[in-house]
C-alpha cells in the first residue's frame, strides 16, 4: 500500500489519481479541512482517506500499518511563512520519518524544490534543504524529487499571479530585473514522474531534479500569462524586500486568496535544472507552458479572491 500525505492538495490530487489509475492501492493522509472538503464534494479522490496530525506519533503509526511506500507531499508552502514551514514541513516530516522507520516502511518519496539548500536565503528553500538531510539520514531507502515550479488549474503559482494582476489595473510589480530563469512543468507530467519514481526501485537513494522543457525568464512568464489571461500590464521592477511587503499586505486583506509570500522564492532566483531530465529519467516529453496554460483564459478562470 502507498500512503500519500497532502493528498487533497494541488499536486497531491494529481499524484493520487495517477497512482490509482495505474492500479496501485493508495491511502490518503489529508488535513482535517481537506477531509471535510473532500467528503463534502463526494470523495473526489476516490480512495481511502485518513485525517491524521503529522505530529501525532500514535495516529501516524496506526495510519502506516500495512504501508510499504510513503509519498510525502504535505507542506505549508501554499499558505505559510517560516513558522508554518517549521511546524508542518520540519516537525511534521521528522515525526513521519520516525513513525515510518519504526513501522518498517520500505520506501520514502519526498517532494523538494530546485535550489533547496540548508543555507539558502529563501525560507522555503532553506526548509526544504534541512528536510532533505533528515530524509537522507532516516535509514529508509528514499527518493528525493526536486521539482521546479508546477503549473496547472488551481495551482498557487500562476493563479496567484493572475489574482494579483487583477488588483493592479495598469502596472504589475515584478521581482528585480525579471531576468531570473524558470522551468515550469505541467502538473500532469509532474504527477507521472512521481508515479514512476514510486513504482521503480532504481530510483532508491537518489535525488532527482526535474523541470519543464524550456527555460523562461520571469519577464517571459509574466508576458505569457498576460497574453493568455488577456490582462495587459506594464511590468515594473521592484526589489525583493518590497515585493515581500506588497504580497504580505495583499494576503492580509485577502486571507483566502492563493497569494502567498512563498511563491516569491520560486521567482527570485534561477529555478532550473537539466532541460531534458524528465525524458532522461522517465522517458516523457513534457508539455510546453503555452500549450497547457489555457486554464488562465478569462472564460476558464474562476476568481480566487
Amino acid at each position: 500500500m502507498i500512503l500519500v500525505t497532502g493528498a487533497a492538495g494541488f499536486v497531491g490530487k494529481a499524484v493520487v489519481s495517477a497512482l490509482d489509475m495505474s492500479g496501485q492501492t493508495v491511502r490518503c493522509l489529508v488535513s482535517a479541512s481537506g477531509l471535510e472538503s473532500d467528503t463534502r464534494d463526494g470523495n473526489t479522490l476516490g480512495v481511502d482517506l485518513a485525517s491524521v496530525d503529522l505530529q501525532g506519533q500514535r495516529d501516524l503509526r496506526e495510519c502506516l500499518v500495512g504501508v510499504d511506500t510513503v509519498v510525502h507531499l504535505a507542506s505549508a508552502q501554499r499558505r505559510g511563512g517560516w513558522e508554518d514551514l517549521m511546524s508542518v514541513d520540519y516537525r511534521g516530516t521528522r515525526e513521519l520519518l520516525n513513525a515510518a522507520r519504526d513501522i518498517g516502511v520500505g520506501r520514502f518519496i519526498y517532494l523538494s524544490s530546485l535550489g533547496a539548500e540548508r543555507a539558502s536565503a529563501f525560507p522555503l528553500l532553506r526548509s526544504k534543504g534541512i528536510i532533505e538531510q533528515f530524509v537522507r539520514n532516516c535509514g529508509i531507502p528514499y527518493t528525493i524529487i526536486r521539482g521546479s515550479a508546477v503549473f496547472g488549474p488551481e495551482d498557487s503559482f500562476t493563479n496567484s499571479i493572475v489574482v494579483a494582476m487583477k488588483l493592479f489595473p495598469f502596472v504589475f510589480p515584478k521581482p528585480g530585473s525579471g531576468k531570473v530563469l524558470l522551468q515550469p512543468i505541467w502538473i500532469g507530467d509532474f504527477a507521472e514522474c512521481i508515479r514512476q519514481a514510486v513504482v521503480d526501485t532504481r530510483f532508491a537513494r537518489e535525488t532527482i531534479s526535474i523541470g519543464g522543457p524550456e527555460f523562461m525568464s520571469v519577464d517571459q512568464l509574466l508576458q505569457g500569462i498576460m497574453g493568455i489571461a488577456e490582462c495587459s500590464r506594464v511590468l515594473v521592477p521592484v526589489p525583493l524586500p518590497s515585493m515581500r511587503f506588497i504580497v504580505g499586505l495583499l494576503k492580509r486583506f485577502f486571507p483566502n486568496s492563493l497569494i502567498a509570500t512563498n511563491w516569491l522564492d520560486l521567482i527570485s532566483r534561477d529555478n532550473t535544472c537539466e532541460i531534458n531530465g524528465v525524458h532522461r529519467y522517465f522517458g516523457l516529453r513534457p508539455a510546453r507552458f503555452v500549450d497547457k496554460a489555457g486554464y488562465l483564459a478569462p472564460f476558464a478562470r474562476k476568481s480566487n479572491l
